[in-house]
């Protein structure tokens, strides 16, 4: 439709106001192809707009600096002027993100230098029986499972497969894995108990909590990534079934979308067509 647009334009013949009506249209239908990177569109907004793309970037990246820089009461770093606002945002956002790290740094300094606290201590000892109970299940899985003791060449393969994923396991203190390694070695909940005192077990049990809610909080993540990527509402949950639902209306939308321009490029094609649709826009 930009296409046609620009090269019925170049034929003349047409009303003034027709004219500046579809030199706005260009524009606007150009624009999001302008912006996505493709030349020719930014070239053809550029031919019929008294601005070009480059020079709107700009005024609305200096009108962003301005009003980031007035709400955070300072000034945004930079070694050039901005060109677009997505480069306003990246500024500001490592600015938050320098200034993050820094209060933390400041925190942290503050935290050496105080007395710790009964919670901080327990903190640190509720770790350090974690860590022991982790040496005490790789251990006694290894124990399990050395393929040396295996007379039986599959079982020895199975062994030492199993021996592998402890050692890359407890090297990288992955306690689910060497949790699930335990039921792939038969050990029974009795022997895995038997060599774990009270106090690691509830060290365990702590661990086990923080990993499961730091495991659900990763997996809104990746819900809330997916109701971006696919346009869902923030209130979905994400399923196969609702994003399949969701992706077949879209897809309805958008054949019938296509069906809508592929009618407007039919209906402009005579002067008396593209006057019809063209009213039909400024109407919009």
């Amino acid at each position: 439709m930009v296409i046609w647009l620009d090269q019925r334009l170049e034929k003349g013949g047409l009303p003034t106001r027709h004219q500046k009506l579809m030199h706005r249209l260009i524009c606007k239908l150009a624009l999001d192809f302008a912006l996505a990177g493709d030349h020719d569109m930014r070239a053809l907004h550029d031919a019929h707009s008294d601005q070009s793309l480059a020079d709107i970037q700009q005024a609305q990246a200096r009108e962003a600096q301005a009003y980031f820089e007035q709400t955070m009461g300072r000034e945004l770093e930079e070694d050039e002027p901005f060109e677009t606002v997505d480069d306003v945002l990246h500024a500001k956002f490592e600015q938050l993100r320098k200034q993050a790290e820094q209060r933390e740094r400041q925190k942290e300094k503050r935290k050496n230098q105080r007395t710790k606290s009964a919670s901080q201590l327990q903190a640190e000892q509720l770790l350090a029986d974690a860590q022991g109970a982790l040496r005490t299940i790789y251990r006694q899985l290894a124990s399990a499972v050395h393929p040396d003791r295996e007379s039986d060449p599959a079982e020895r393969a199975r062994k030492t497969q199993l021996m592998s994923d402890a050692n890359t396991a407890y090297s990288r203190g992955d306690l689910l894995t060497l949790l699930h390694l335990q039921l792939e070695a038969n050990l029974t909940e009795t022997q895995i108990a038997s060599n774990l005192a009270h106090d690691k077990i509830v060290a365990l049990t702590s661990v086990i909590t923080h990993r499961t809610q730091g495991i659900q909080r990763e997996l809104r993540d990746v819900e809330l990534d997916a109701i971006s990527e696919f346009g869902m509402s923030p209130a979905a949950t994400v399923t196969e079934a609702s994003l399949s639902r969701h992706l077949a209306t879209l897809q309805r939308r958008l054949h019938s979308e296509i069906t809508a321009i592929k009618s407007d490029l039919l209906t402009v094609r005579d002067d008396a067509g593209l006057k019809r649709w063209l009213k039909e826009q400024d109407a919009e």
